[in-house]
């Protein structure tokens, strides 16, 4: 069952667009979040992650080797300054419960990516929508959702892997230069759904 996910994350942020300028000056930290008791807090995104006991959150090791980061790459605080304000993808939180239902939080930094800042968070939904789609993907509308008093565009998509019938939950909001992404992966039948994945967002 746990490969089923692996498989799923294939499909994460395939805007995959060209690399363009540089980005300004955050602070990295800030936007990568922090991971307390249990509960995930970004306060760049105003957004947090309480879920229950059972699920496991990714440590910054592995977020790194999500993004080919070294650690060694990072080991000062200027370098990690430097590095992270570079990535065009940037995996903030990932999380998975016992089954395999799993969350990925991130940002994609805009300035990027061609025509990246041009870019809103319905655009950037749409996006996604019409190249899942053309990976078999079946898509209802997309709708603007309230997480924590900020609006998010979130497309739901199915698809058939591996014999079972997953769901996606792809969530967009704009803030600044950078796209905060919320990616939420379930099957039917064995998981929890992604509104009540969602409902653990704050």
């Amino acid at each position: 069952m746990k490969k089923i996910f692996a498989v799923a994350l294939c499909f994460v942020m395939t805007l995959t667009l060209l690399t363009d300028c540089g980005s300004k000056e955050l602070d990295m930290n800030k936007v990568m979040g922090t991971v307390s008791d249990g509960v995930y807090t970004n306060e760049y995104a105003d957004l947090t992650f309480s879920p229950g006991s059972d699920w496991t959150f990714y440590d910054d090791s592995q977020l790194l080797e999500m993004m080919d980061i070294s650690e060694s790459s990072v080991d000062t605080e200027s370098k990690r300054q430097n590095i992270l304000s570079r990535v065009q993808t940037l995996y903030t939180a990932m999380a998975m419960d016992e089954i395999g239902a799993n969350i990925i939080i991130g940002f994609e930094n805009l300035t990027l990516s061609t025509d990246g800042t041009s870019y809103s968070a319905e655009d950037y939904a749409s996006e996604i929508v019409a190249q899942c789609t053309e990976s078999g993907y079946t898509f209802g509308d997309i709708v603007a959702i309230e997480i924590g008093g900020n609006t998010y565009y979130e497309a739901v998509g199915s698809v058939e892997e591996s014999g079972y019938d997953m769901t996606q939950a792809f969530l967009a909001r704009r803030i600044d230069d950078y796209m905060c992404f919320i990616i939420i992966t379930t099957i039917d039948g064995y998981t929890v759904t992604p509104d009540d994945i969602i409902a653990m967002l704050g």
